[in-house]
C-alpha cells in the first residue's frame, strides 16, 4: 500500500499559541492535544522544550514538569479557532507530529493521496498566510526499495534550483531553521523580498508536477528522511 507523507510549514500561523511561545523561548517539539473539552469547555495542550529559555511560565502556558534536560509546559485554550491542526483535522487527516521555532510551525502528516494533501494545504491556504510544502514523499509500493519523492526538479528553472538548492544547504527548511530569509538572500546576493519569491515559485511547480495524475509522473529514488 503506498501513501504520501507531508511536513508542512506554517509561518506565524494564527490561534497558535505553541508557535508564539517558540519565539520566547526557543524551538518546541513533543506537543501534544487534548480531544475532549474539560468542565470549562477548553482543551489541553502539551509542548517540550529542551533548549533557550525555560521560564515558569510562556504566555498562557504553566511548567507542569522540569528537570535538566527539558521543561514541558501546558496551556488551556477555546477549540474551534481555526488553528493550523484543526484545519488539518477538519480534512479527515491526523496531525502526526508538530514542531516549532522562531514562531513558524512544522506539521507532519500522512494521506491516502495527493488529493489529500492538496486538501490540507488548500485549506490552510484559505486562512493562514506562509504555508509552504518542506518535504512531500511517497510510500514505495512492496515491490520497490524504499520511499520515492514525488516531484520532479527538472521543472525548475535555474535559477529556482539554485535558490531551492542554498535555502536546503543552508538549512531553511530544518527544524529549528539554521538559516533565516534574509541571511540565505545575502548569500545569494539577492534582496529577501526575491528570494522569497522564487523559493515560492519553485514549490509552487514543484507542488503542482506532484499533484498530476500520478500514472503520468515520472519518480526518483530519495533515502528516507531520518525519524524525529
Amino acid at each position: 500500500m503506498e501513501g504520501i507523507r507531508a511536513e508542512l510549514v506554517v509561518e506565524d500561523p494564527k490561534q497558535c499559541d505553541v508557535a508564539a511561545a517558540s519565539r520566547e523561548c526557543g524551538p518546541v517539539a513533543s506537543v501534544s492535544r487534548s480531544g475532549v473539552p474539560d468542565g470549562e469547555g477548553r482543551v489541553h495542550d502539551e509542548f517540550t522544550v529542551r533548549d533557550g529559555k525555560r521560564p515558569d511560565s510562556l504566555g498562557d502556558a504553566t511548567a507542569i514538569f522540569s528537570d535538566d534536560r527539558r521543561t514541558i509546559y501546558r496551556l488551556a485554550r477555546t477549540p474551534g479557532r481555526g488553528c493550523v491542526c484543526e484545519c488539518i483535522e477538519r480534512e479527515g487527516c491526523t496531525v502526526r507530529d508538530v514542531q516549532a521555532a522562531d514562531g513558524t510551525l512544522f506539521v507532519t502528516v500522512l494521506a491516502r493521496d495527493l488529493d489529500g494533501i492538496r486538501a490540507i494545504v488548500s485549506a490552510l491556504r484559505e486562512t493562514h498566510d506562509g504555508v509552504q510544502v518542506g518535504k512531500l514523499v511517497r510510500a514505495a509500493p512492496e515491490n520497490d526499495a524504499g520511499p520515492l519523492w514525488v516531484t520532479d526538479p527538472d521543472e525548475l528553472t535555474a535559477r529556482q534550483r539554485e535558490v531551492l538548492r542554498t535555502a536546503y544547504e543552508r538549512g531553511y527548511f530544518e527544524y529549528p531553521r539554521r538559516a533565516s530569509a534574509e541571511e540565505i538572500a545575502d548569500t545569494l546576493g539577492i534582496a529577501t523580498p526575491t528570494f522569497t519569491e522564487h523559493l515560492a515559485a519553485a514549490q509552487r511547480k514543484l507542488l503542482a508536477e506532484c499533484l498530476e495524475t500520478d500514472g503520468e509522473r515520472r519518480t526518483s529514488p530519495r533515502k528516507k528522511p531520518d525519524g524525529d
